[in-house]
Parts: structure tokens; sequence; C-alpha cells
């Protein structure tokens, strides 16, 4: 199984709340659009506190690397990439084999 993990920072805005509900609406809407995907979280920082943090996260998991591949270029994926490139400020990822 692989594990695709991707925190973000979103861009200071006066509508952050809003902005990290509609990624995470967006995100959470690939579930039931792209088979390949066998587990997805996203989760909202509670604290957002500290600068160093990040604001959101994506917790997701895949059978086979070949299905993380078909994951990352399917057109409904590329939509929310897209949509999140316009609210995010920064990303980090992680890939891992369980």
């Amino acid at each position: 199984m692989i594990k695709h993990v991707v925190m973000w920072k979103v861009k200071t805005s006066e509508h952050k709340q809003n902005e990290l509900s509609k990624m995470k609406m967006a995100l959470e809407s690939l579930k039931s659009k792209i088979p390949q995907i066998r587990e997805l979280e996203v989760g909202i920082d509670y604290a957002q506190t500290d600068a160093s943090r990040s604001d959101i996260v994506l917790n997701s998991a895949f059978a086979s690397l070949k299905d993380l591949e078909i994951y990352q270029n399917h057109p409904e994926h590329k939509k929310v990439v897209a949509l999140i490139r316009t609210i995010s400020s920064e990303k980090r990822v992680v890939d891992y084999i369980l």
C-alpha cells in the first residue's frame, strides 16, 4: 500500500476559513470520482496558532504506485490541483510504502 500525504499553508486572507473549507470539500469529492483511492482523509489544523504549522492535510492511500500515478493524472485531480494552487502558498508531500 502507498500512503500519499500532502500538507498546505493557505495564503493569508480574511477569508481563510472559507478557503480551507473549499479545499477540504474539493479534496474529499475525489474519493467518489477516482476509484483508485483506497482511503482519503482531509483535516484542517484546529490550532492555527504557529506560522510553522500547516493549515490543512490530505492523508490518502493507494494499492500501488500505478494507482497513485493514475490518481495524480486524473482530470478530476487536476481540477482540484488548479483550485488549490490559487488558495495555497506552500506545499509539502510525502509518499511512502507500507
